[in-house]
């Protein structure tokens, strides 16, 4: 099995993004896991985010809102969730 590096998740995150709404819990939970983030990815699981609720969440949801620690929650946040959201807005935009 390979291990993605952050490089391979965003570019996997650009192509899934079109289908973000659509994304379930397990997607976004198996986007974290291969993202590099198997234990944070549980928490997402366990929260219920799916890919809408992940196009509305704040940088104090993933911080404060998820119970994870500070260093991964702000990666998360900075390199993902953040680079989600404005691919599918801007993709929005385009049509």
């Amino acid at each position: 099995m390979a291990i993605e590096t952050d490089s391979n998740a965003e570019e996997e995150g650009k192509e899934m993004s079109q289908n973000l709404l659509q994304w379930t819990v397990a997607d976004v939970a198996s986007y974290f896991s291969a993202a590099g983030f198997p234990e944070q990815a549980v928490a997402f699981r366990t929260q219920e985010i799916d890919g809408k609720s992940l196009l509305l969440m704040q940088r104090s949801d993933v911080l404060t809102g998820l119970s994870i620690r500070l260093g991964p929650a702000l990666k998360i946040y900075e390199r993902h969730v953040k680079v989600l959201q404005r691919t599918h807005f801007l993709e929005c935009e385009d049509l």
